[in-house]
């Protein structure tokens, strides 16, 4: 069996993304660890590497990217149907810190 690949793109991720469609009990490599697929995934989705507790952030490109709306267990697909959306929040405190000079 072919391992698959993940791509972990920042060291504090807590996510990263297969490289090809992954079914569940697959094994994928990822910044040198592996991590088996507990769902089916598909190529260019997120995969959790870790335990992501009830209303834990979300990190991708080291930057919180939502909320966990459940619990996600490692190997799990990270999307819509477990991530609480969080855009507004973020741009809003973005523009505070852009007017308040630190961006």
């Amino acid at each position: 069996m072919m391992e698959k690949k993940a791509i972990r793109i920042e060291a504090d991720d807590n996510v990263a993304v297969v490289a090809q469609d992954t079914e569940p009990g697959d094994s994928l490599i990822c910044s040198g660890g592996s991590l088996t697929a507990v769902d089916a995934v598909p190529a260019g989705h997120k995969i959790a590497l870790t335990r992501i507790p009830r209303g834990a952030e979300i990190v991708k490109y080291a930057v919180t990217i939502g909320l966990a709306s459940c619990d996600i267990e490692p190997g799990a697909h990270v999307h819509s149907h477990n991530v609480e959306d969080i855009t507004d929040r973020l741009c809003n405190e973005y523009e505070r810190e852009f007017r308040a000079g630190k961006r």
